[in-house]
């Protein structure tokens, strides 16, 4: 015969009644927590893909914030290049209008100051920081300056040719900036020849035609006119140079007299400068090397270019050579433009990638996780119905006793 002793029933209740009390528990936390998976015991196979979700999750996370952090560099970057644009354009029309025979030395100097105050602003505008207080043009070395001026007409790039690079997706990297050497240093200059007459020791006449000059632009060579017998050699340094600039519009080869008296030519565009000498005209009476200068066309700084341009206005020199290097100056600075312009497109069509995914992971990471909560609270009012009946069937057992019956 099974005895059932008090001891046991009363054990027997509390054990009941502490098992509905820690299911209500447990459906109560999930209630309150919109979680149905709370530790990997409720559900070891979602809980191992919950913990690859959430990484994943955080993964994209931190694409869309290397991808912010490069667009605010790059919309800065877009920013600085626009205003140094506007300045190239400027630039340009003042080398136009510069390059008039009819300015005079007053008006070519008031054009020279507005070169000038152009070349500052361009220099500050190189050395412009970000949000965070870095140099955006000095490659790795952000914290540096990248431009100087050690001294007058001398500029210097301190940056190095380093661009970074940020991850905005498992196989995607974009450059969050250019290097100043790429935008303001290594800029193409148009082709140029420069030669120096040396000093004439024979003043006689030469005659029309005896001097041809080839600019290398296609149009032949060309006679100059005739030289009449001169006093000294600056006389005769005047006449070469006015016969030279007489036919530079079928040339493109200017002459001007430099500081020291003597007679230095320039071509632009073309090959080079190809002088032919012929019967009177030689070297004692020309000063001219029969011979040909190619041209050359060396890359250069936007800064070298302003200050070279300014000093050729004040001096009232002719400005042909600036026309193209302002031009290859501003065109470099839109393509620049341009392909942050496109860097910008692309990482805005990849966050929107991103946000599409970090969406669809976080829609399965709730179907793994998240509570139903129909369910949960239909199942809640179960257990508290279960709860209080176990409670009541625990005081009417306690109540049970044979003194009652006696």
């Amino acid at each position: 015969m099974l005895r059932i002793s008090n001891y046991m029933m009363t054990q027997r209740a509390l054990t009941a009644m502490l098992g509905q009390q820690a299911g209500l528990n447990d459906t109560q936390l999930q209630l309150s927590t919109g979680r149905r998976v709370l530790t990997p015991s409720d559900d070891p196979v979602s809980s191992a893909r919950v913990l690859g979700l959430n990484g994943a999750i955080d993964t994209v996370r931190q694409y869309q914030d290397n991808a912010n952090r490069a667009r605010a560099r790059l919309e800065t970057e877009e920013g600085v290049l626009l205003g140094a644009t506007n300045l190239l354009q400027r630039v340009n029309e003042l080398t136009i209008q510069g390059n008039n025979d009819t300015l005079t030395p007053t008006d070519s100097r008031a054009i020279a100051a507005e070169v000038s105050q152009i070349l500052d602003q361009m220099l500050s505008l190189a050395n412009t920081r970000d949000s965070n207080g870095e140099y955006i043009f000095a490659g790795y070395q952000s914290s540096t300056r990248p431009f100087t001026n050690p001294a007058v007409g001398s500029y210097a790039y301190q940056g190095d040719t380093g661009q970074r690079h940020l991850q905005i997706s498992s196989a995607r990297q974009v450059a969050d900036g250019d290097t100043g050497y790429d935008v303001f240093v290594n800029v193409a200059t148009g082709p140029v020849a420069t030669t120096n007459a040396v000093a004439v020791t024979s003043f006689t006449a030469v005659t029309a035609g005896d001097i041809t000059i080839d600019g290398g632009n296609g149009n032949g060579a060309v006679p100059l006119g005739a030289l009449q017998p001169a006093a000294d050699a600056a006389e005769r340094a005047l006449q070469l140079r006015n016969a030279i600039n007489a036919v530079s519009d079928r040339t493109d080869v200017r002459a001007v007299i430099d500081s020291s008296g003597g007679v230095t030519l320039t071509g632009v565009g073309g090959s080079g400068i190809d002088i032919a000498l012929g019967g009177s005209a030689t070297l004692a009476t020309t000063g001219l090397t029969a011979g040909v200068t190619p041209s050359t066309a060396p890359n250069r700084n936007i800064f070298d270019t302003l200050y070279q341009l300014t000093d050729a206005l004040e001096r009232n020199q002719p400005l042909d050579r600036f026309i193209s290097d302002a031009q290859l100056a501003l065109e470099n600075m839109v393509s620049t433009r341009a392909a942050v312009g496109g860097r910008l497109n692309s990482i805005d069509e990849q966050m929107e990638l991103n946000a599409d995914i970090e969406l669809s992971l976080e829609s399965h990471r709730s179907d793994e996780q998240d509570l139903d909560y129909t369910e949960a609270i239909t199942r809640f009012q179960s257990q508290q119905i279960a709860l209080q009946a176990a409670q009541k069937a625990y005081t009417q057992v306690q109540g049970l006793s044979l003194f009652d019956y006696i």
